[in-house]
């Protein structure tokens, strides 16, 4: 059984979209939409991220509402709840796409698997 499935099944064309569920405890949707074809670069590693805003929510921090509270906490520095010392050194408005790293479907079905 293959993990794997081209990413060419489902974007074709540009605007071409498809919904991402990720964490269904958290129940994070995301809309992923394909904004244009660029030719395959000899010797070029991919997948790759262009671009992006904002550091994503940390895992399990309780989908959107759990979200906003991580926000509030950092924005007003309060660590009542305990939030900022969960948080450690997250920042949400820190975003840097060479530091966003793929995981291979593959490994991850396997080390699930075990």
């Amino acid at each position: 059984m293959s993990t794997e499935v081209p990413i060419s099944l489902f974007f074709q064309k540009p605007g071409d979209k498809l919904l991402y569920f990720y964490d269904y405890g958290d129940n994070w949707q995301h809309d992923v939409i394909l904004e244009k074809i660029e030719p395959r670069k000899p010797k070029k590693e991919y997948s790759v991220c262009l671009a992006g805003e904002r550091a994503c929510p940390p895992e399990d921090c309780s989908g959107i509402p759990g979200y906003y509270r991580c926000l509030q906490a950092f924005k007003n520095k309060d660590n009542s709840e305990g939030l900022l010392s969960w948080l450690g050194d997250w920042n949400p408005d820190k975003f840097d796409p060479a530091q966003v790293k793929f995981e291979s479907p593959k490994k991850r079905f396997e080390a699930g698997r075990r």
